[in-house]
């Protein structure tokens, strides 16, 4: 193997390893209701404003999410932090947060390019154009067991739970949110999807079991890819070569028609808003129904077999180069293992969220709110609860605080504000703000002769912002509600 192949490799793996489907939004967005972005979390939900037209290429949300905190991976005696690798280091607590197979770290980010909603008698259309770029992988249980262990004979490893999945792709939206009457509001999103790159791994099997003359190694699955690349294969139908392909400024035309429009998929939000009386509402939705089709520039190994390692022998005297060493242990697993080339097609779905929401009006400018947020991954179900309140105190100026609980996490606060300029509109909002902090051996800067730590927000999993412009007219409610004479 050449050097090249293992940096095309690793770029891949990290590309990998960088949130599966659309980033989650921040909780406080489902209740902010004068933001037209409501209708991408509930397309049941009318924005305030008669219609409206977002910024081009300004507004965009960034997210990201870890099973694992750094308090998992350090731990804290005392006044002292420890890392795995020393002694007094309690592996017991690392299993708790990592969970029964892998640990799951995500993040990505939606950019919504231009965008624009009107009302137009009880119905409310939305239209936008989007980008979203998106990466997730699990890490096994057992990887982490080697940092604890190492390889100790006789030891059955399983690494089958590992998976990673990155997706770049172009998202349309058409929305159609109705009143049915004074009381049931129903929508559905309509999100034609069109994917530029992606990376995705299925691992059916991979075991590792050591003995004290030899490894064996079972492993079945594949790794598909919709990338840049030209992976090439000799007469057996192993791999020869993988290049990267070169694209200069002056053939942007060509990633376009290459790369834009090629990997067709879509996508479903569906959503429902029930007034049970003038104070309190309750809401669900389910988003994110759906998938992608790739089929261009499809690359790909599939590997299925067992391999018995007794180690390699290497003379440091010889004028063998390293890469000499890696290409021959390289071949002879591609041909005990079965590791061939394919371009076959593949799908990616999407990641659904299930959201129910309530929110109680204690005065025309006051509302309580709870939103569950049920995010499903494979088999399992990331679970989070916010709690929170809106304040419009002006019709120019509303804010959302509150805290949110992560099941198997901690509390974090968040919330936002929207504040109007005429009709340009600006909002900021924000998930999982950290409010504890410690200093860490090691995690320092010097500034002369001077060591300043660091401060770490050490139980910190999860951090989600969104901000924005966007141009809105028409009748606003200021505040929240109309004038009601039976209102205080």
């Amino acid at each position: 193997m050449k050097v090249k192949k293992i940096s095309v490799f690793i770029c891949l793996t990290l590309f990998g390893i960088a949130v599966n489907g659309q980033v989650r939004q921040p909780h406080a967005l489902y209740f902010m209701e004068t933001l037209p972005q409501i209708s991408q979390m509930n397309p049941a939900f009318q924005p305030s404003a008669d219609w409206y037209l977002t910024f081009p290429f300004v507004n965009f949300n960034v997210d990201l999410f870890s099973d694992i905190a750094v308090k998992d991976v350090l731990q804290q005696h005392g006044n002292k932090w420890y890392w795995p690798i020393e002694e007094k280091y309690d592996y017991a607590k690392l299993w708790k947060s990592i969970g029964k197979n892998a640990a799951i770290i995500n993040g990505g980010m939606d950019w919504d390019m231009i965008g624009f909603g009107f009302r137009m008698g009880d119905g409310y259309f939305s239209f936008g154009v989007s980008e979203h770029i998106s990466a997730f992988t699990a890490l096994p249980r057992d990887l982490f067991n080697v940092t604890d262990k190492g390889f100790p004979k006789e030891t059955s490893l399983n690494f089958s739970p590992m998976h990673a999945k990155s997706l770049a792709y172009t998202q349309f939206n058409i929305g159609y949110s109705h009143r049915i009457d004074d009381k049931l509001t129903v929508g559905v999103n309509v999100k034609p999807l069109f994917g530029q790159l992606a990376f995705a791994t299925k691992i059916n099997k991979f075991d590792l079991y050591t003995e004290e003359q030899q490894w064996d190694l079972n492993v079945k699955g594949s790794v598909y890819s919709s990338l840049p690349i030209d992976v090439t294969k000799d007469a057996e139908g192993f791999i020869d070569d993988v290049e990267i392909k070169d694209f200069d400024d002056d053939e942007v035309s060509d990633w376009v028609n290459n790369y834009v429009f090629k990997n067709p998929g879509i996508a479903f939000d569906f959503g429902a808003a029930y007034k049970i009386d003038e104070r309190l509402t309750v809401s669900a939705s389910l988003n994110n129904l759906g998938f992608i089709s790739w089929n261009n520039e499809m690359n790909g190994v599939s590997f299925n077999g067992q391999y018995k390692f007794k180690g390699v022998e290497y003379d440091a005297s010889s004028d063998d180069e390293i890469e000499d060493l890696f290409s021959r242990l390289w071949d002879s697993i591609q041909h005990v293992v079965d590791c061939r080339v394919q371009h076959n097609k593949f799908k990616t779905p999407m990641t659904p969220v299930f959201h129910v929401g309530a929110s109680y009006r204690l005065t025309n400018s006051i509302s309580v709110n709870f939103l569950s947020r049920s995010t499903f991954w494979r088999k399992s179900v990331r679970q989070s609860f916010n709690a929170s309140c809106n304040l419009q105190p002006f019709g120019f100026l509303t804010f959302n605080a509150g805290a949110t609980w992560q099941v198997k996490g901690n509390v974090f606060l968040g919330g936002g504000l929207t504040f109007f300029a005429g009709p340009v509109q600006f909002y900021f909002l924000t998930d999982f703000i950290p409010i504890r902090y410690s200093t860490i051996d090691g995690i320092e800067y010097t500034s002369g002769d001077t060591i300043y730590p660091i401060p770490v927000p050490e139980r910190q999993k999860s951090l989600t912002m969104r901000t924005g412009l966007n141009l809105v007219f028409g009748k606003m409610n200021k505040p929240m509600l109309e004038k009601n004479n039976s209102w205080k």
